[in-house]
């Protein structure tokens, strides 16, 4: 996430660009209280990143959750830390079938 422009004194709002190309904008008082990163984690904005046989894979929406997800089974995926872990048994075309699911390039 990278700052797009300085602070606009007449809106109180700040911009940034987010690492998948949107963007959005933030009132200022938020920012300097709480944090651009916590702001755009608790709104649920930026996607989660998602580990597979120890290597980063891909990412999930920030509101994805297993137990209401279609074609996942309990324990194909377990949270650590900021990110998904998915269960070394699932094959690539496995995560690429979960809705919400991208794959890194």
């Amino acid at each position: 996430m990278k700052r797009i422009e300085k602070e606009d004194q007449r809106r109180g709002t700040i911009t940034y660009q987010l690492d998948d190309g949107r963007y959005v904008t933030l009132d200022e008082n938020a920012v300097a209280q709480f944090g651009a990163d916590n702001l755009i984690q608790w709104l649920g904005i930026e996607r989660v990143p998602v580990m597979h046989h120890g290597r980063r894979v891909g990412t999930l929406p920030a509101d994805f959750e297993p137990l209401n997800a279609k074609n996942v089974h309990p324990g194909d995926f377990r949270r650590e830390g900021d990110g998904w872990v998915a269960e070394e048994k699932l094959a690539p075309e496995n995560l690429d079938a979960v809705v919400g699911f991208e794959r890194d390039k």
